[in-house]
């Protein structure tokens, strides 16, 4: 073989594995731009505190956590109270901005107890107003809203409900997290828990991730997730057949002419959440602008502690009506001392949750149901795909593409070499 051969291979080898190398590159960059692109780089410090500047004797009736989440752009106040009706808060505002609470004002249910110095840019909040048990007798999983038969439908009010902080993390700058239970029930009619608990975990985030545990839901650095969990919970009711539901109000700075709405929709896979591709939004007017409130969720509930496919079971949700007696269902409520008289010219909706499927066995087979939900501002987060599913993906559709542009290439330069080659033995 003469020399000019050996070296035209030689050439030809490095050329290749050059090309391979380049190419492997180019695609590993372009799945990671893809990736960090759909990121949100936003982060926020958590400063947290139970019953702010309250220094009355009182104090030890009062339950209300305060989450600041300070931003590079706005802040975010969350206020958690469990004083009552279980109710959460949040309000967007500029920087510096501080919170307010009168707590004399507040313990006396008076307009305004709770300011900003510095007017919103939005607010948005929920309150949790009751827990309806009803008589699935058809074994349907829905619940009919209309029917206020007692044979079939019973609403525990859960300002009746005692609540109890038992835990409260507050270790890190990035996460809080906030447990209350409810373990006994004062009722004001013939309705009472007899054994059982409610749950309520709290969360708070200062970056983007997926939560830890089932359902894996995507947070942003502007939202609380909310896990509402039954355990054990019986009642006095004579129900062969009980599910239960919750029923949520909302009020938001948005006009009162608007409308709230809820939208199912899709999402790319199912790797955070194995079995369900459904994610479901409901969005205030504003937050197809960037500058709303919604709440999110999958449409799936757990019915026991170890969370899987083969412990799930189906939520229900019942779209939004409008509330009309505003001060009669917000009374005594953390959204009537910051929103107070302003409530008649603002949203003012309900909502409604369900949780079972037909035929898998009610809640009574195993006296227990979690579910998890987001609330946020801004616009709901989008599932994207990630970077172990892009490397999957771009393996599996771009290694044959790659292998054919590399060949190419490889084939161009040989013709090229090889011409190269000739011209020089010619001469």
């Amino acid at each position: 073989m003469c020399v000019s051969e050996v070296f035209r291979k030689h050439k030809m080898l490095v050329i290749e594995k050059y090309c391979l190398y380049r190419m492997i590159v180019a695609w590993i960059s372009l799945s990671s731009f893809i990736y960090l692109a759909n990121a949100n780089d936003s982060l926020r410090k958590l400063n947290t505190s139970y019953n702010p500047g309250c220094s009355d004797a009182d104090c030890s009736s009062f339950k209300v956590v305060y989450v600041e989440a300070e931003g590079l752009n706005d802040t975010l106040h969350y206020l958690w109270d469990f004083t009552q009706k279980p109710s959460i808060f949040m309000a967007a505002t500029p920087v510096k901005s501080q919170l307010n609470i009168s707590w004399d004002h507040f313990k006396g249910n008076n307009n305004k107890s709770i300011t900003f110095n510095e007017e919103p840019i939005y607010s948005f909040g929920i309150v949790l107003d009751k827990l309806w048990e009803y008589n699935d007798i058809n074994d349907t999983g829905l619940m009919d809203l209309k029917s206020r038969d007692s044979r079939y439908v019973r609403a525990l009010d859960m300002e009746n409900f005692n609540w109890t902080l038992t835990s409260f993390g507050n270790e890190s700058v990035e996460n809080v997290d906030v447990v209350m239970e409810a373990s006994s029930y004062t009722p004001k009619d013939s309705t009472a828990v007899i054994s059982g608990s409610i749950r309520l975990v709290l969360s708070a985030f200062g970056f983007r991730d997926h939560y830890g545990e089932l359902p894996r839901l995507l947070h942003s650095a502007n939202c609380t997730q909310v896990e509402l969990v039954l355990d054990k919970l019986k009642t006095n009711s004579s129900f062969s057949s009980s599910r239960f539901a919750v029923g949520v109000l909302i009020a938001s700075s948005d006009k009162a002419n608007t409308t709230a709405s809820i939208i199912s929709r899709k999402s790319l896979d199912d790797e955070h959440s194995p079995g369900v591709f459904t994610l479901v939004d409901l969005q205030t007017p504003m937050a197809e602008s960037g500058r709303g409130g919604y709440l999110q969720w999958r449409p799936v509930a757990y019915v026991a502690k170890e969370r899987n496919v083969a412990n799930s079971t189906e939520t229900n949700s019942y779209g939004v009506t409008d509330v009309k007696d505003h001060t009669a269902y917000l009374n005594h409520t953390l959204l009537y001392a910051y929103y107070s008289s302003n409530l008649d010219s603002l949203l003012v909706q309900s909502t409604a949750v369900s949780f079972g499927l037909k035929e898998d066995g009610f809640y009574k087979k195993t006296n227990y149901t979690s579910w998890t939900f987001m609330m946020g501002y801004g616009k709901p987060p989008n599932e994207n795909f990630s970077l172990l599913v892009i490397f999957v993906i771009s393996i599996g559709l771009g290694l044959p593409a790659l292998l054919i542009i590399i060949s190419g290439l490889v084939m161009a330069v040989r013709r090229i070499s090889r011409k190269n080659d000739d011209l020089f033995l010619n001469r």
